[in-house]
């Protein structure tokens, strides 16, 4: 059975499939629709010419913050991410509208990972302002398939996008190292 889909408005709102707006205090993050955020392909070519697709599929992270009860009134919808609730941030949601572009422009960006971390950063070098930057936290797996007539072989999960201070011990990275290692199964070693 499919879980109902709602689709998240601007303004935090959930509207259903038949267009009316509905309220919930609790809602699991798995069954709300984020259209400028749904699972598309995009396309790299690497450095000897081979073009690879990758599945990107967005988290609730994206979008939301967790929820802090001395801050959030008790007003407001819970969004769960599994056991962890979260609560709608318009920022986020705001900042979350340039990410599907920004990922498909990956090689012009800095990329980096540390060996703290699971995932790899991205961020544009030229928006950093004090150290900060628009960043998306990512991890690529191998996935074969199609989306819309389109193949991929890796999945990037992008499971949070804000504004961080950037790594200072962070490795930077190629796009094609890192999609090479997804592609062997492993992972970078850091130096």
């Amino acid at each position: 059975m499919v879980s109902p889909r709602y689709e998240i408005c601007s303004d935090g709102s959930l509207i259903g499939a038949d267009g009316v707006p509905v309220l919930f205090k609790l809602i699991e993050d798995h069954v709300i629709h984020v259209p400028h955020l749904s699972p598309h392909v995009i396309s790299f070519k690497l450095p000897r010419g081979d073009v690879i697709g990758i599945k990107v599929v967005y988290w609730s992270h994206c979008w939301s913050e967790s929820h802090n009860p001395e801050i959030h009134s008790n007003e407001v919808m819970l969004i769960m991410d599994g056991a962890r609730p979260r609560v709608f941030d318009p920022v986020r949601f705001r900042e979350s509208m340039c990410l599907p572009s920004f990922l498909a422009h990956l090689p012009d960006h800095r990329l980096y990972w540390t060996p703290s971390d699971r995932n790899y950063g991205v961020y544009n070098a030229t928006a950093l302002v004090g150290g900060v930057a628009y960043t998306a936290f990512f991890t690529l797996q191998k996935d074969r398939g199609k989306i819309g007539g389109n193949r991929h072989s890796l999945v990037m999960r992008v499971e949070s996008a804000y504004h961080a201070y950037q790594p200072s011990k962070g490795m930077k990275v190629r796009v094609a190292a890192a999609i090479d290692a997804a592609l062997k199964g492993g992972k970078l070693r850091f130096r």
